[in-house]
């Protein structure tokens, strides 16, 4: 019979992580097994005092991972870390402190499903559904999870005492390990937004064709799709469509952009409008994460002459009556919102635009854009593609690149400075702005964009702020060309330099160990008034002369 010590972490953690498998596809075995070293059976000063079983420290990965749970509190103690020799030392470290167990699981499977290192390869690659309780452990182990050299033995021999695998199986229950499901909004009703370039196009038509598209496209990989629209000629509140993800992982709002009423062709860039950062701060994260993704993803189906861009819109108002104006402007995602599921809108270039406008009105364009968009959900949420029915067809040999992705950046071993991927060599290339290179694997040099900047020439500079030459994205000759080429937290300089124009949309600033803010204000060219002010709401502990570290601060 199981000591009371054992049964009373079986009662509280065995339902947590069950639970939390089914969403992340980390299996409950390795998430108990972890516990049960890591925490002592819910025993130790971590588990106790700060809700941490897992031994999660505030720095991890470079924080980079999408979906953290951790709202940024720290709890510090002695720790002991092993050398590769053997030895053992002491260190005081700073451990992340939840609120909950229940968000110390989420976080610690958002940690092992998206870490990264520092060449930007996941940290624990098929982590993500992998069912076999040992494999799921050396995976771990190799990534370097913990410095204890048996670190996997130890795991291995905890899964194997307390049969740990049986709460790997939830068949039973009527669930399987992982459903993710997704709901879907075509954008607008009946005839709406007709394009003044290309006259057979209208925003409504594209919204819900592409919307059934999508859907098809996505249940291939076994998600469990809805949309708000059954009826395209019925028009449907903002805020209720947003509702209807209830219960739902993920609401995209799927649309087209415009610029005034006229024909522009020289913006062609998609964006994912994702949600800002208040309280809920995991939603927010997973929100920005897809919209990253997704929006590349439609600048390479596309070939748009602009790269992708994703922004946030906060409210004038207090939407839902908190008492602090931290809500979204855009209904759908306002609505999406209030019942805590993460969303985005996805502009699909500009109709304004005639190339786009005529690009998305050939179907087998929509479908291919369709069948990219729904792969790089599956790679997000790790989703393999299912059995078809049908007889399988003979495959197309295809032509094989020289290297599997191709990478901008400023330099290979600045992975910081990496502004996109892309699996075709011209779309790189094409959105590979000026001091830029595009990178095939291992560094090999693929393409350069780097001009030299001459005194005596008129340069349009686009930084996150004068002093910070490193944030350089591109110098140009062109206002316009900087301006269209200027995301969110940038803003254009010339010679002296001066701000001509700025991206008004909030960047987030993550605080680190040793920052101030007379610092950060001065990177980002602001004041450390107009940080403490736009932040207060947020943390009401912050002061010109106080910050936490793991903070996020949104600059505006």
């Amino acid at each position: 019979m199981a000591s009371e010590k054992v049964q009373r972490f079986l009662e509280t953690m065995v339902p947590l992580a069950r639970a939390d498998m089914q969403k992340s596809g980390i299996l409950a075995s390795l998430t108990l097994a972890q516990e049960i070293i890591e925490s002592g059976w819910l025993t130790s000063e971590l588990a106790i005092n700060a809700n941490n079983p897992h031994g999660m420290k505030t720095q991890l990965s470079g924080n980079n991972w999408p979906g953290s749970t951790w709202n940024g509190d720290v709890y510090e103690k002695e720790t002991a870390e092993q050398r590769k020799d053997g030895t053992y030392y002491t260190v005081v470290a700073p451990f992340r402190k939840y609120r909950t167990l229940q968000e110390a699981v989420a976080d610690h499977s958002a940690y092992l499903a998206g870490a990264k290192k520092e060449d930007g390869s996941l940290r624990y690659p098929g982590i993500v559904g992998e069912k076999d309780a040992a494999k799921a452990i050396h995976i771990v182990a190799q990534g370097g999870y913990a410095t204890s050299l048996s670190y996997e033995e130890k795991l291995l021999a905890k899964v194997k005492q307390y049969n740990l695998t049986q709460y790997d199986n939830v068949e039973s229950e009527g669930g399987t390990m992982k459903e993710v499901k997704i709901m879907l909004d075509a954008g607008h009703y009946g005839k709406y937004n007709r394009s003044p370039a290309v006259p057979a196009y209208y925003e409504s038509d594209f919204t819900f064709k592409f919307t059934n598209m999508l859907k098809a496209a996505l249940e291939g990989y076994g998600f469990k799709v809805g949309t708000t629209r059954t009826d395209q000629a019925k028009d449907l509140g903002l805020t209720d469509r947003g509702k209807a993800a209830a219960g739902y992982d993920l609401f995209i709002s799927i649309h087209s952009n415009a610029v005034g009423s006229g024909v522009n062709n020289s913006v062609d860039y998609p964006v994912a409008i994702t949600m800002v950062n208040d309280d809920k701060v995991s939603i927010d994260e997973e929100s920005k994460a897809v919209g990253e993704i997704l929006a590349q993803v439609v600048a390479a189906a596309m070939g748009t002459s602009q790269a992708a861009r994703t922004y946030t819109k906060l409210s004038a108002n207090d939407r839902d009556g908190n008492g602090i104006k931290d809500d979204e402007y855009y209904g759908v995602l306002h609505g999406a919102k209030l019942v805590r599921v993460p969303g985005i809108i996805l502009e699909h270039s500009f109709h304004t635009n005639a190339k786009a406008a005529a690009w998305l009105l050939v179907d087998s364009n929509l479908q291919a854009m369709a069948a990219a968009e729904a792969a790089a959900l599956a790679s997000y949420y790790g989703m393999r593609k299912q059995e078809s029915q049908e007889p399988e067809q003979p495959q197309q040999p295809q032509q094989q690149e020289t290297a599997t992705w191709y990478r901008v950046r400023t330099s290979w071993d600045n992975a910081a400075s990496q502004i996109g991927a892309y699996r075709v060599k011209d779309n790189a290339i094409k959105n590979c702005p000026e001091g830029y290179t595009v990178y095939g694997d291992n560094g090999a040099v693929i393409y350069s964009n780097k001009k030299e900047d001459q005194a005596a020439t008129k340069w349009y500079r686009v930084r996150k702020s004068w002093n910070d030459a490193a944030s350089q994205l591109g110098a140009y000759k062109v206002y316009d060309n900087a301006v269209n080429n200027c995301p969110a937290g940038y803003a254009v300089f010339n010679d002296k330099g001066e701000v001509l124009y700025r991206m008004t949309a909030a960047c987030e600033y993550v605080v680190k160990t040793g920052d101030t803010l007379g610092e950060i204000a001065k990177k980002y060219a602001t004041s450390v008034d107009k940080i403490v002010k736009d932040n207060k709401a947020k943390y009401p502990d912050i002061t010109p002369n106080f910050i936490r570290t793991g903070w996020k601060l949104v600059i505006k």
